[in-house]
């Protein structure tokens, strides 16, 4: 078998430990830096040029994408889709988990419970953005923000107001949400490979920090977590059809409230805050899927043949 994992870094801790676990179970595997490839497409032929050499067929691909190539990386994605690689995660369901505004779009319209939100531009409706999340403070989100960064605690109608004029005129898009005080300062972190939570941390936010990432200084730890948290967290990665996930969740009013579903989710502190083996469910995930289109494949050929015969 013959697997890509499209990765910009070799060297990070997740590509290391699929590496690892693909060699184990005797699997080839490329890292392939997604802005080396070139996509050609000539007449009814596709095919992917790594710096400059076509790339051999490959039986799956893991996309493990960062928001900063996203539209480079998609593109090649689609191009494996095209040629009819199994892709782990598909472009649509990266691009629709990673469109914060999109993504709660859909998860609510999924019925999944998630945060009281409202997308905006400047403070001339301020009156809609507080009645929305309905009490202070609040938390304020841009759009292109990762991993913590461009998240916000706002403690008044006028800090809101300020700051929604100074992005505004930086023209960046915000999110305003409801702050879940039921749940301040922790969060859940589910890992989902193939419909199948693998493991669930709790991220607990260092003092004097509301925001609990593990890029932030988050601490992780173990826990069993109820299974209406584990039903939601499996859902929401089925929604956008991905079969490696990170699913974030926190107590809300009415429940288990999501906040994100990661479509390229690191696996470091998860491993060390767990001890569970994350790589290796990928990787079988990966053979698993393999062997069901290898099977699929030969059922067609031996249906091709037997009408050949009849005719």
């Amino acid at each position: 078998m013959r697997i890509a994992i499209l990765s910009r870094n070799k060297n990070l801790h997740s590509i290391r430990r699929l590496l690892q676990e693909a060699k184990k179970a005797r699997m080839e595997c490329w890292v392939i830096n997604p802005l080396e490839c070139q996509i050609v497409i000539e007449g009814k032929t596709r095919k992917l040029l790594v710096n400059g050499q076509e790339l051999p067929p490959m039986d799956a691909v893991l996309p493990r994408i960062g928001t900063s190539i996203t539209d480079y990386g998609l593109a090649v994605v689609k191009q494996f889709e095209a040629m009819g690689t199994y892709v782990v995660n598909p472009a649509q369901g990266i691009a629709e988990s990673r469109d914060k505004m999109r993504s709660l779009q859909i998860l609510s319209q999924s019925g999944a419970r998630v945060p009281s939100t409202i997308m905006t531009r400047g403070s001339k409706n301020l009156r809609a953005v507080l009645q929305t999340v309905k009490e202070m403070p609040a938390v304020l989100k841009v759009l292109r923000g990762t991993q913590g960064v461009g998240v916000m605690l706002l403690h008044s109608p006028v800090s809101v107001s300020s700051v929604l004029d100074t992005l505004s005129a930086l023209d960046e898009e915000v999110l305003v949400q409801q702050f879940l005080k039921q749940g301040a300062g922790r969060d859940y972190r589910l890992f989902v490979v193939g419909g199948q939570i693998v493991a669930t941390m709790m991220r607990t936010a260092p003092q004097g920090e509301f925001r609990s990432n593990i890029h932030r200084g988050g601490e992780g730890r173990p826990l069993s977590l109820p299974t209406s948290y584990r039903r939601l967290a499996v859902r929401a990665a089925e929604i956008f059809d991905l079969g490696v996930a990170g699913v974030d969740i926190m107590d809300g009013p009415e429940g288990p409230t999501l906040l994100e579903v990661n479509s390229s989710p690191g696996f470091e502190g998860i491993e060390k805050a767990t001890g569970r083996n994350i790589a290796a469910p990928i990787i079988r995930l990966i053979a698993q899927e393999i062997r069901k289109r290898r099977s699929r494949q030969q059922r067609r050929k031996k249906a091709t043949r037997a009408k050949a015969r009849k005719k």
